[in-house]
């Protein structure tokens, strides 16, 4: 009889004892929705980001300038965060557009749901099974979600030029998002391509090294995203609502208000308004001045 062939059973490393590792009870059963708009509840995380990253910043008093240093790995950490903020905004602020929006319905009519999305979502939270697959992660896939579950005729051709620059600018920061997420900040061969081969080519595997105003750029190009973005679908949508006849406008606050402050309330932020007293109303009136038609 043929003897067994031996294992190699070597350890090069210590090993740990597997545990049971369940997920159903790592997630927050008690939560609800808040009555936030989108955009003010992507500004409360970063807010809750902002406090977490100030209180591991280090203070070197030799350093003139004082510019806080960031422990190791922890700027990658929070690049991470914002990118997850940007697109947690653009699914709710989509959802909320699709359960408002006649337009936005018919335009989603189209597109098919798992029965399990269907059996158990909420009402006011389904249309977040839509965008089960949808990544957010750079400019183009911004667009084509919105293209997809919103609509708007020749959207691309369309944008404003700040709107395609906010998306140019986070595609980079989605890159280094890749970097992070895939090769734990080194820069592949493919993030290079993407980011501009001239100037990256010295840096091929090379980790990224964050600094606390690098950082603070990569903050600020999620926050203009997320703030230009939110200004042009509010804008776009309003003026489809008129020109579509989405909704039978009346130009009477009274008549209109109701169905007004539907759509006000999913895109204004209370957190950082245009302006200190910026008002429902003040919308409305210069949403009749621009769109009611003359007499």
């Amino acid at each position: 009889m043929k003897k067994p062939k031996p294992e190699y059973k070597y350890q090069v490393n210590d090993s740990s004892q597997v545990i049971q590792f369940d997920t159903h009870n790592l997630f927050d059963k008690d939560y609800s929705e808040s009555y936030l708009s989108a955009i003010d509840t992507f500004l409360e995380k970063i807010q809750g980001l902002s406090n977490l990253l100030g209180s591991h910043l280090i203070i070197d008093d030799s350093n003139a300038q004082r510019i806080p240093k960031i422990p190791e790995h922890l700027a990658n950490l929070m690049v991470l965060a914002y990118v997850s903020a940007v697109e947690s905004y653009f699914r709710e602020i989509i959802r909320k557009i699709i359960i408002v929006d006649e337009a936005a319905q018919k335009v989603c009519e189209i597109h098919s749901l798992t029965y399990g999305a269907a059996l158990i979502h909420s009402q006011d939270m389904l249309p977040e099974a839509l965008l089960e697959g949808c990544s957010f992660a750079s400019g183009e896939n911004i667009i084509s979600a919105i293209k997809t579950f919103i609509g708007f005729k020749n959207i691309k051709g369309e944008m404003p030029s700040e709107v395609k620059e906010v998306l140019e600018y986070f595609s980079k920061v989605c890159q280094l998002r890749h970097c992070i997420v895939h090769r734990f900040g080194r820069l592949g061969s493919k993030n290079m391509i993407e980011l501009g081969l001239a100037k990256h080519k010295d840096f091929l595997e090379k980790p990224l090294k964050l600094d606390f105003n690098q950082l603070n750029d990569i903050l600020l190009v999620c926050n203009n995203t997320v703030k230009v973005i939110n200004n042009f679908l509010f804008q776009r949508i309003m003026a489809r609502t008129v020109d579509d006849k989405v909704v039978h406008w009346h130009w009477d606050l009274r008549k209109d208000k109701k169905e007004f402050k539907k759509y006000y309330d999913i895109f204004a932020s209370t957190v950082e308004p245009p302006v200190s007293d910026a008002t429902l109303i003040d919308a409305y009136y210069e949403f009749k001045k621009v769109f009611k038609p003359s007499s």
